[in-house]
């Protein structure tokens, strides 16, 4: 079992099944809706500037292929069961489209949902209409029809209006128990009375059903018992409370979800944790938390909100699946380029990963630091970095100071796994030597960094600045 404030970067199938039976009291999860959309990050600093750059946060968009054929057959042969037969059933009627991998995705992780939450516990799991219907299916064969509690409707208004439909302006939220002895603390979320409710209770309102007179109309002291439509705004672009991350929910929707559904010292666990608002509101509610998520970007993510939103924890938040010394590095830059990329650009150099839908222009990350008030308006320095886990030459150098002077740059990090020739040196000197203008600060403008620097804990010299992933 992982320890409270645990991030886990990895598949979330293999790191459930590590979890013991009946271990975690509540699951609230926004995962993938199959949208057939690739999402991106339009990043916006603290300041409120937005850079003209996206990052590829995930892809939800599903390919019957290898993958689905497996998960289809442990759930056929290996699972069976309801899920088993409702699952070929489904095939049977959908086929090998992507509607039918995602569904197969899904239903082998709320087989292992179901298995690791306690008999007390519960799972929220967020969906739009885009897959909800066949969701439900899946939920019911897992967990059983008897132990379906709500169809949470999450209503909103906002931009966008159809010429030919009715606005969408609402979400689903199942939610399911595991048995009949389900934590729910309503006294916790009841919700103000209207001021119309006020005044007809006030009067006592008496109500007939056929010859029988009933008078059961008092007001609770703490509220009224909330229904299961639930009216609240999505997050806004001004708010404060916005990292960038592009399917973000309002964190006051999870907290409700926790605190309804849990007691304080439970354990929150969330499969799909993108930017981390379940367990941004498991943390303020004093809630032990689990946040599983595929994507590097996704944990520096989460690692950089709760530093930013708990700095008392900030030494407290374990990270599992990521490097931990050289050798794995290497490893995952043999294996996997881009993930190498991505891990060095979030985690070693917490910088904002940069890239665009086209191409990157040799620009791999990105972070601005305050330079002081210049001309009575704040200034900022900008510094860029490039990412090469395999050879490289010269030519990369140069083309690599060229992006910086494209870029207008100010500092260059470009990391490797492999010490530079004496001509990379002299070719990195020629961009010269950054100096702050106000600290004592001078260093190289375009550093070669190599990531066996970083397990010796010696950073690149950079200035301090907005280094957030989101």
């Amino acid at each position: 079992m992982y320890e409270n404030r645990t991030l886990v970067r990895g598949d979330n199938l293999d790191e459930m099944r590590k979890l013991p039976d009946d271990c975690i009291d509540l699951i609230a999860t926004d995962p993938p809706f199959n949208s057939k959309r690739n999402y991106f990050v339009p990043y916006r600093d603290q300041y409120g500037r937005e850079p003209d750059t996206l990052v590829q946060a995930f892809t939800d968009t599903w390919n019957w292929g290898e993958a689905a054929e497996d998960a289809y057959q442990q759930l056929l042969v290996d699972i069976g069961g309801q899920i088993g037969d409702t699952i070929q059933g489904l095939r049977q009627f959908l086929n090998e489209t992507p509607m039918m991998a995602y569904l197969v995705m899904m239903a082998i992780r709320v087989v292992e949902m179901h298995r690791i939450l306690k008999p007390t516990g519960s799972l929220y799991l967020h969906c739009d209409p885009s897959a909800s219907h066949y969701l439900k299916i899946v939920l019911d064969a897992v967990f059983g029809t008897r132990n379906f509690r709500n169809e949470i409707v999450w209503c909103y208004r906002g931009g966008g209006v159809p010429r030919s439909d009715f606005s969408r302006k609402h979400d689903i939220i199942f939610r399911y128990s595991k048995t009949n002895e389900v934590t729910f603390n309503v006294d916790d979320v009841r919700l103000p009375y209207s001021q119309a409710s006020q005044e007809r209770l006030r009067y006592r309102t008496r109500a007939f059903r056929g010859n029988r007179v009933y008078d059961n109309y008092d007001m609770n002291e703490r509220g009224r018992h909330p229904e299961d439509w639930w009216v609240m705004q999505p997050i806004m672009p001004s708010s404060g409370e916005r990292t960038g991350y592009p399917t973000q929910k309002p964190i006051e929707l999870y907290k409700r979800i926790v605190t309804a559904s849990s007691n304080e010292g439970g354990f929150i666990l969330d499969p799909f944790c993108g930017c981390g608002t379940t367990l941004i509101a498991a943390e303020e509610l004093n809630r032990h938390w689990i946040g599983i998520d595929l994507t590097y970007l996704a944990i520096g993510a989460v690692r950089q909100r709760m530093q930013e939103t708990f700095p008392q924890i900030r030494n407290s938040v374990t990270v599992i699946g990521t490097p931990e010394n050289e050798e794995q590095a290497l490893a995952l830059a043999r294996d996997n380029p881009h993930a190498f990329e991505e891990w060095c650009v979030t985690h070693v150099l917490k910088f904002r990963a940069n890239d665009r839908r086209g191409g990157d222009g040799g620009i791999d990350g990105t972070f601005r630091f305050p330079l002081g008030r210049i001309q009575g308006r704040q200034a900022y320095g900008k510094a860029v970095a490039q990412v090469k886990g395999g050879n490289y030459t010269l030519g990369h150098i140069r083309d690599f100071r060229t992006a910086m002077q494209n870029a207008e740059a100010d500092l260059g990090v470009f990391v490797v796994t492999r010490p530079p020739t004496q001509g990379m040196l002299t070719e990195a000197a020629r961009a010269g030597t950054y100096r702050h203008p106000f600290f004592d600060m001078e260093s190289p403008a375009l550093q070669i960094y190599q990531i066996q620097d970083h397990f010796r804990d010696t950073p690149p010299r950079l200035p301090f600045g907005e280094r957030a992933v989101l």
